[in-house]
């Protein structure tokens, strides 16, 4: 038997097309010029692209040649082309545009949406009380003193709207005293809150009678307002802790807190906020850390010594007061006009 093989060039550079010349080695040739021959044919001298592969199949066989084919694109010949398979876009395309035309329905239909600006808060919350005839402490801790009857303005800040009703009591020898608390404004998006004495008041929203049970409570989360009508709370002025205690309670937004005393003939209050950007005055001062602004004269001179205009004013109607400011009552009426009046009135 003969044994032949074929040695592959070396080297080959890539992407180069190169001359390599095979040599050829005898064992044993029965035919040693054919089997030159035969070698230089196969590999001696020739001119390949790139190196011969030669599979050996055995002992006292011969070397066969492998053709191995590489698939480089669509073109003639045996192999047929296979088409990738592809994803259909529009299966997730169509739906998207759907949600986004209900997005779009939705956001037409609802209508824009409002924002509101609320002035920041610019401190932590105070108190101011008002009691008697009447008296009070600011927010900064000054005691002015308001005599006048009429409405005047408690709190009068861009948002927060609280006014009082000064009238004079048979109690207060002529002197005013609070009579009704209002409060209103931006911050309660036009809504308004009268309170007034036990006697001769009621408490109201929007002119409705409210709290009409003792003790009940009021929530209107379209508004923010919680109310509470009941016996707890700290009573502002102590000289009614022998009474029995009915106090209302307001609970509204921008940390607006009221509580409300009522006796027979007047109230007590008491206003729990922080001051906010925009600044506010009224009978509880201007709420700006200085004490020294917050005299009765002061404060006239600012705003409280002004009655509300009507067109201001969160009550229904003004209160009538005699000349010189004072409120008029049958107390004031001589008792011999009195008497004929209550004559004319039995008829």
């Amino acid at each position: 038997s003969s044994h032949f093989w074929a040695q592959a060039p070396a080297t080959q550079a890539v992407g180069v097309r190169a001359r390599a010349v095979q040599p050829c080695a005898l064992s044993k040739a029965k035919h040693p010029r054919k089997a030159m021959a035969a070698c230089g044919v196969a590999a001696c001298g020739c001119e390949t692209t790139g190196p011969g592969v030669m599979t050996y199949v055995g002992g006292g066989g011969s070397y066969t040649t492998e053709t191995t084919y590489k698939y480089v694109g669509r073109g003639a010949g045996e192999f047929s082309y296979v088409t990738p398979k592809t994803t259909n876009c529009m299966l997730f395309v169509v739906p998207g545009i759907l949600v986004l035309v209900l997005i779009i329905v939705v956001i037409l239909i609802l209508g824009p949406t409002t924002t509101t600006t609320t002035p920041k808060p610019e401190g932590p919350p105070g108190d101011c009380l008002l009691w008697g005839d009447p008296h009070v402490e600011t927010f900064d801790h000054g005691f002015p003193n308001f005599y006048e009857e009429g409405e005047y303005w408690v709190v009068k800040s861009p948002m927060v709207w609280v006014q009082a009703r000064y009238l004079a009591t048979p109690f207060t020898n002529g002197l005013s005293a609070t009579h009704q608390i209002a409060v209103g404004g931006p911050f309660l998006n036009g809504h308004k809150i009268v309170v007034g004495p036990m006697e001769n008041g009621q408490i109201t929203m929007d002119g409705n009678p409210v709290l009409t049970t003792f003790p009940s409570q009021l929530t209107d989360p379209a508004c923010g307002v919680t109310l509470s009508y009941n016996g707890e709370g700290k009573l502002v002025d102590n000289a009614q802790g022998h009474l029995e205690k009915h106090i209302v309670h307001m609970d509204l937004p921008l940390q607006v807190h009221l509580q409300v005393m009522r006796w027979a003939n007047h109230l007590n209050v008491r206003v729990t906020m922080t001051p906010r950007e925009g600044g506010q005055d009224g009978s509880c001062g201007n709420f700006n850390g200085n004490v020294i602004d917050d005299s009765t004269a002061a404060i006239k001179s600012r705003i409280g010594g002004q009655r509300v205009p009507v067109s201001d004013l969160l009550f229904h109607a003004a209160a009538p007061v005699g000349p010189g400011g004072q409120h008029v009552t049958v107390a004031d009426c001589a008792q011999q006009k009195r008497e004929h009046a209550m004559k004319i009135c039995k008829e």
